[in-house]
């Protein structure tokens, strides 16, 4: 995913149908907390708030994190701020 996180969860969230998934792939590097990176937790739940449910996650990849999310039958407004 790119550095606007926001315009790409709002592009997954317009064109998905009702219990479509997404997958999010990305760099480990962006999660480490040593460097300021985001707690996968948190994005998790900032997803989530957007329509999703959070089906899995893999950390275990030394390169990337992956985040499997479930649309719900009614998701959150398309201009939602994050």
């Amino acid at each position: 995913m790119g550095t606007n996180f926001s315009s790409y969860l709002q592009e997954a969230n317009r064109v998905l149908k009702p219990c479509g998934w997404l997958l999010i792939a990305e760099v480990r590097s962006r999660f480490d907390s040593n460097n300021g990176g985001a707690d996968p937790d948190k994005f998790c739940e900032a997803v989530c708030k957007l329509g999703y449910t959070s089906v899995s996650k893999d950390l275990k990849n030394n390169m990337f994190l992956l985040f499997y999310f479930k649309k719900k039958e009614k998701a959150a407004p398309l201009n939602m701020a994050l």
